[in-house]
């Protein structure tokens, strides 16, 4: 058995017989370990990798386009913290910071040196987005330099704003006017005839509803914030200057104008540099302007001012837009210049209290001039007063009542008026609408008339149209006149004509008495009137329609021949 030998002695051998052949030829000894040494060293570095010694280098961060968030709706007094991975030399970081949009702020470092908190010196600016940059050249503890520039940003809350802007009918103690039930007690009516005129609309003007701002307003400002209210009231102006008091309501701000707003003025309510109570300045728009509504103007009135040679069965003067019934009834007089005296009779309106109709209790008087006035001041439904004056000469020769026989329309032959005997009795209230006209017709000495269904189904269902629909005309909310509504019912005809009245609050017996009394009550012959068509001998028949809807009874009558 042999001795087992060690690696470094197998290995040690060949060198040892190489050293003796080497050291008989000293010449080329140094050339020739020269040679091997470097054999050896290429032969070890391709077989064995090298490794060096020292720190393991960090790997490149590639730097973000995008700035890194770090606070959204920050508070206007609050700070923002910035983080870094590892502890800066904060002298460093400090020359090299830079906050955008520039504000003054302090700077403040963690215990550790890898955070510093930023603080506005007073307040960052609402509804802004900050950038703050760090430079290059700031470094770490350990010296070593950012691998560029760092970003960071943060959005800031939005400021206070104005929610909510009204402007409404101020609460007093005195009650606002009404635009229904302003006749109380009073019974309310109107009157209104159609004759044989032409299938265009009828010169009554429509109803004018305002629509802007009332004269006894109070204005209400909404904020979405709780607000600064002494430095709110101290901003608070209008213009033109009002004098009011200011009050809060659940954090809104409520302005009461001690005085009425001036009709047809322009105002301007300002709240800029208010702020909230955090101290941060209202934002948005911060002024309003409104427009307040003209005061009722009078727009036509029949007779027409100063109108001479006329012969009215009634006034009529319309308004811009609704008045003040008590009111206006209570300032309202016409007075017989020529004895100094009133003239009695009924005030009437129509359903939007724009229209106001005088029936006399009797008939105008010739060759006078009477004044009508509003003394003590009509209203309108928001309280401004109206007034107006205007006169008319009636047309001379005129009796207290006149007619004509049938041959003669539009000559006058003055007459005593006859004795018109009651309606006789009827089994339905359309038959005593017919006895009513009968009676007439026949005092007046002209051919009786019959009751024709056609004609009536006619009649019925435009007043059933205007009392449940709330309105009042000749033409229906279709378009239609009489003659187009008689035609659809399969009337034929070549004449025709239709009177109209409604009433407040009476029965509708009591409705046809009151109606018909003031039809008769109108001069005949007139120019195309109720009592003209109640007596143009051209009819032959007649239809009647009854409506009730809501209190009001709407009658329409309409002849045919």
């Amino acid at each position: 058995m042999h001795p087992n030998r060690n690696g470094r002695a197998a290995l040690a051998a060949p060198f040892d017989s190489l050293r003796r052949v080497l050291s008989s030829h000293r010449g080329i000894t140094r050339v020739t370990l020269t040679a091997i040494s470097f054999a050896l060293i290429i032969a070890f570095s391709a077989e064995t990798p090298v490794i060096q010694a020292g720190p393991e280098s960090a790997p490149v961060r590639p730097e973000s386009l995008l700035p890194q968030n770090v606070g959204i709706g920050v508070p206007t007094d609050q700070s923002v913290t910035i983080a870094f991975d590892a502890a800066m030399n904060p002298g460093t970081v400090e020359s090299a910071l830079h906050v955008l949009p520039d504000q003054p702020v302090a700077l403040r470092w963690s215990e550790n040196l890898d955070q510093i908190t930023i603080t506005p010196e007073r307040r960052w600016r609402t509804d802004e987005t900050y950038v703050v940059v760090v430079g290059g050249s700031a470094s770490r503890t350990d010296g070593q330099t950012l691998a560029g520039a760092r970003r960071y940003a943060f959005t800031t809350r939005t400021a206070p704003r104005v929610s909510d802007f009204q402007v409404r009918l101020a609460h007093t103690d005195a009650p606002a006017p009404r635009l229904s039930d302003a006749l109380g007690a009073k019974a309310e009516a109107l009157l209104d005839a159609d004759a044989i005129t032409p299938e265009v609309p009828g010169s009554t003007p429509t109803s004018k509803t305002a629509t802007s701002v009332s004269a006894s307003s109070a204005i209400t400002v909404s904020f979405t914030d709780e607000m600064d209210r002494a430095d709110v009231e101290e901003r608070f102006t209008i213009t033109p200057a009002v004098a009011g008091d200011i009050a809060w309501d659940k954090g809104n701000l409520v302005f009461t104008p001690s005085e009425r707003l001036t009709p047809g003025a322009r105002y301007t309510i300002s709240l800029i540099g208010a702020h909230d109570s955090s101290g941060n300045p209202l934002g948005g728009k911060g002024n309003f302007s409104f427009i307040v509504q003209h005061g009722a103007q009078v727009t036509k009135t029949s007779p027409e001012a100063d109108a001479a040679d006329v012969e009215p069965a009634t006034v009529e003067i319309w308004f811009s837009q609704p008045m003040d019934v008590e009111a206006t009834n209570a300032a309202f007089a016409i007075t017989d210049t020529a004895t100094g005296s009133l003239v009695g009779g009924h005030l009437n309106w129509n359903d939007e209290h724009t229209q106001l109709v005088y029936a006399p209790d009797a008939p105008f008087a010739g060759s006078r001039i009477f004044a009508i006035s509003f003394e003590g001041g009509a209203r309108d439904a928001d309280g401004n007063v109206v007034e107006t004056s205007l006169s008319f000469t009636t047309k001379a020769g005129l009796a207290p009542l006149i007619t004509a026989d049938a041959t003669a329309r539009g000559t006058t032959t003055t007459r005593s008026a006859p004795v018109i005997p009651p309606a006789a009795p009827a089994t339905s209230l359309a038959g005593y609408a017919l006895n009513q006209v009968n009676a007439a017709r026949a005092a007046y000495g002209f051919a009786p008339l019959v009751l024709d269904a056609g004609v009536s189904a006619a009649a019925s269902a435009h007043a059933w149209d205007q009392a449940t629909n709330g309105y009042f005309s000749h033409y229906g909310l279709d378009g239609s006149s009489r003659e187009t509504r008689l035609r659809r019912a399969g009337v034929s005809f070549t004449y025709s004509g239709e009177n109209q009245c409604y009433h407040m609050g009476m029965s509708e017996q009591a409705t046809l008495d009151w109606c018909h009394a003031q039809f008769m009550a109108e001069p005949y012959p007139g120019h195309w009137n109720h009592i003209g068509n109640i007596l143009d001998p051209r009819a032959t028949r007649m239809g009647v329609g009854i409506a009730t809807a809501g209190g009001r009874t709407v009658i329409t009558w309409d002849f045919t021949n």
